[in-house]
């Protein structure tokens, strides 16, 4: 059976349980007759515990550990554990019936620990929980704290699940938020498309809270690439999305309709606004990063290679809108862009 350690912080030494009923006695050791078996059956009972509290089953765990108290009346840890699950089960209790269970479930997990044991495990089980509860009641496309259930599951280390809720919610809202945390999601399943989705979350918003806590950690540099390297100093941050793709860290905007991530007008169905609260400096900064990749598009074509005039007139807005990052994709070989 595998041992869950009930206690954070505290081992399980063979003086407190041993494990299967003999771990920690050498093979000469002999235990005093009728302990192994009491020994045995405490170690059972702490990993029946621990197992249904890590799965949420806290009924389970409170009765497992009412028993295990009335054999060791004199343990004061197992007394207050128990009287901790106890409170657990009685405010999960209260979470389910409310009037919003997510924010509910939300606050419970916040106050367990995230390191390691059964309770970070509850932890992760009811961040699950919290995910569910939201989009049963508002959808995937759904809001709390300013976060879709796609985020909660993340959080919870279900990206699966995460990448399936935020694909629905980005088909209803392609918000730069939910486009970063379902590119959070493809990253972490290792897909390739992960860092096209980065680049139209870029596009629509750079300045969106979750480019800081991206899980591709180029993508998340970009801001300090466009600062430190190409020496954008007007709102480095607005001209990630170019930087990424001058610097190869990003594909080229095939497939990305960019009138639509240019347009302040863009809304989801019922006319919600994109979410974009920048100030206008920073508006003016990530329109022209956009025409920039715009023409970066044009001139990259094929249809453009063709004429060649209008790969000149691209280049010439591209050094127009950001000289030194056209410089860079000058230097950086514009072959590469083109996959040439």
């Amino acid at each position: 059976m595998r041992q869950l350690s009930l206690f954070e912080g505290r081992k399980l030494t063979a003086e407190q349980v041993p494990l299967d009923g003999a771990a920690g006695l050498s093979s000469g050791d002999v235990a005093p007759a009728g302990q192994l078996d009491l020994f045995a059956r405490r170690t059972l009972r702490l990993s029946l515990a621990a197992e249904a509290i890590a799965a949420g089953e806290l009924g389970e765990a409170r009765r497992v550990l009412a028993e295990l108290a009335a054999l060791h009346p004199a343990d004061a840890e197992i007394r207050r554990q128990s009287e901790r699950v106890a409170a657990l089960e009685e405010r999960l209790e209260r979470a389910r019936g409310s009037a919003a269970p997510a924010a509910a479930l939300l606050a419970i997990a916040r106050g367990l620990e995230p390191a390691s044991g059964a309770f970070a495990s509850l932890r992760l089980a009811l961040l699950r929980r919290a995910a569910e509860a939201l989009r049963e009641a508002e959808g995937d496309d759904g809001r709390l704290e300013g976060q879709p259930p796609g985020y909660y599951w993340l959080a919870a280390g279900d990206a699966a699940e995460a990448h399936a809720s935020l694909a629905v919610a980005a088909q209803a809202r392609r918000s730069a938020r939910t486009l970063f945390l379902l590119a959070d999601a493809a990253t972490s399943l290792g897909e390739p498309a992960a860092r096209r989705i980065y680049l139209e979350a870029l596009l629509r918003d750079p300045f969106d809270a979750a480019l800081a806590s991206a899980r591709d950690e180029a993508v998340r540099a970009l801001p300090d690439v466009a600062r430190y390297e190409l020496e954008i100093e007007d709102e480095p941050a607005a001209w990630s999305a170019p930087a990424g793709i001058v610097t190869g860290v990003l594909p080229l905007p095939v497939g990305i309709a960019l009138d639509d991530v240019s347009s302040e007008a863009a809304a989801a169905p019922g006319g919600a606004a994109v979410e974009r609260s920048g100030s206008a400096e920073q508006e003016e900064a990530l329109r022209r990063a956009r025409r920039f990749v715009a023409a970066l598009a044009t001139a990259s074509s094929r249809e453009a290679r063709r004429s060649g005039e209008a790969v000149i007139e691209a280049r010439r807005a591209m050094k127009r809108l950001a000289p030194a990052l056209f410089a860079a994709y000058m230097a950086r070989g514009v072959g590469v862009l083109q996959g040439g």
